[in-house]
């Protein structure tokens, strides 16, 4: 357990929040609704992290926009 708590997580990406809902997913069917509010938190971070990249996308794609009508 301690190697597990010293290892380098790295930031947040959409692959491993999808990875932990599906997980948890597993976990909640298996030993019932303990696990739901976690469950649920994880899906709403899910949510919000691919409500940021939609938004930066967005911006860069307005920028570019922007850009080439400058040119």
């Amino acid at each position: 357990m301690s190697e597990w708590h010293h290892r380098e997580h790295g930031p947040i990406t959409e692959e491993k929040l999808v990875r932990a809902v599906h997980i948890l997913a597993d976990i909640v069917e298996e030993h019932g609704p303990a696990f739901r509010p976690l469950y649920q938190d994880l899906r709403r971070q899910l949510a919000e992290l691919r409500q940021e990249q939609q938004a930066v996308e967005a911006a860069h794609a307005r920028a570019a926009q922007g850009a080439s009508k400058v040119a």
